[in-house]
């Protein structure tokens, strides 16, 4: 059993050695904007598969991932050749499964650099729809009504009469009727105005949901599970009020959390200053974007910083430092030492090669043929870089008093 000690040594071996590879490494801009992009594209990934069903299947493609690696790092030639094919054919695999994902994936990329113009609803439509699915919830009539969130929800429906009447308690009761022909349809509310009656929404397609609900609350849930919409449902049945919203349907209590709800949705999305939007936005998002922020730089690391490390040999001549005034070096060889450096192509620009040298400390050195080891530390050198050979890593150095050596003659 490992005593606290030796954990506590082997703990400190391991910073110290992330502490020596995190001073080696340096960035350019490109860097930055390498790892930013990276970083927003997990993040998306992230977001779309956050809360859905699909959360253990991307663990599980995670977990074979780290497998494939272990299996690099150890040189396992068997797992090496069977994940080889596996990753052949993931990328299909992937698509087929993720087909409907990756579609959301990429219009999510589109609303970045493309916000539509959303009508914000006032204070007083809350009152009135609530007071209207009050109304609904009274008298068992059905209804589906719907919020649009950021995303376009227009590609999921259909059918629909378009209609762009100011929100009314009596407009909302007409349409929802039971002797109205849109009645079994739902409303689209944008702003103050209804934009749309009698659309036909996607049904769920989550099992369980499918044989505990009628087809009112599927449709609702289903639209709940491609957008980002917050949808009211009606029962007509059981005269119950249920909120469809981030692929889940889940029942209200009354009026009052309906209308709670309702508001918090819009606060939540559309906050009115932009400091509290983004501070409301870094609020729900936070643990994402710091574990983008995380595989994006580990993947970094491991794919561009390591892949791009090159290797470089230079000729390098030997001179002496603090040799006592007493003595001098009549004889050395070699004349030069070949050094080889590490890093990435861009740190190499640092490197000024007229200045390289060997300064070799005599300082301990008596007279005589002398065998000097040529420490790292001798030949200086940008930090970026890394000096991993030393060759030859001896000098033969001959070392004589000054008195001993002979004079010119005049």
């Amino acid at each position: 059993m490992l005593s606290f000690a030796s954990i506590f040594q082997n703990a400190v071996i391991l910073f110290n050695s992330f502490v020596s590879f995190a001073g080696k490494l340096s960035f350019s801009w490109t860097d930055f904007l390498d790892i930013g992009i990276v970083t927003i594209l997990i993040f998306l990934t992230l977001y779309l598969f956050r809360k859905t069903k699909s959360t253990p299947i991307i663990f599980g493609i995670f977990l074979l991932g780290l497998l494939y690696l272990l299996g690099v790092i150890l040189n396992l030639r068997l797992t090496q050749t069977i994940f080889s094919a596996f990753f052949g054919v993931l990328l299909i695999i992937l698509t087929i499964i993720f087909q409907k994902e990756l579609r959301r994936f990429f219009e999510l990329i589109g609303l970045i650099g493309l916000r539509r113009k959303i009508s914000l609803p006032v204070e007083a439509v809350f009152k009135t729809v609530s007071r209207t699915v009050e109304y609904l919830v009274r008298h068992r009539s059905g209804a589906i009504i719907i919020f649009p969130g950021i995303e376009n929800i227009e590609r999921h429906l259909e059918g629909g009469i378009t209609l762009d009447g100011r929100v009314s308690r009596a407009l909302l009761i007409s349409i929802f009727d039971k002797s109205s022909p849109g009645h079994d349809g739902a409303v689209i509310i944008e702003g103050d105005r209804i934009k749309k009656f009698a659309v036909h929404l996607p049904l769920a397609e989550q099992v369980p949901v499918s044989k505990k609900f009628g087809t009112r609350h599927r449709a609702a849930l289903g639209l709940a599970e491609r957008t980002d919409a917050f949808v009211i449902v009606v029962s007509e049945e059981r005269g119950e009020i249920s909120i469809a919203h981030n692929k889940r349907i889940f029942p209200t209590a009354n009026i009052a959390e309906l209308e709670e709800k309702l508001r918090l949705f819009y606060e939540q999305k559309f906050p009115q200053k932009k400091f509290g939007r983004s501070l409301n936005w870094l609020k729900f998002n936070y643990k994402s974007i710091i574990t983008a922020l995380i595989l994006s730089f580990s993947l970094w690391i491991f794919f561009t910083y390591q892949a791009s490390s090159v290797q470089r040999r230079f000729n390098v001549p030997v001179q002496f430092k603090n040799l006592s005034n007493q003595y001098i070096v009549s004889d050395y060889y070699p004349e030069e030492i070949v050094v080889v450096f590490s890093g990435r192509e861009s740190d190499f620009k640092l490197l000024d090669i007229q200045s390289l040298k060997a300064n070799i400390d005599l300082s301990e050195e008596k007279p005589g043929w002398r065998q000097v080891i040529i420490k790292k530390d001798y030949i200086a050198h940008p930090s970026i870089i890394s000096l991993i050979k030393i060759e030859p890593e001896s000098i033969r150095a001959h070392i004589e008093s000054i008195e001993s050596v002979p004079k010119p003659v005049e």
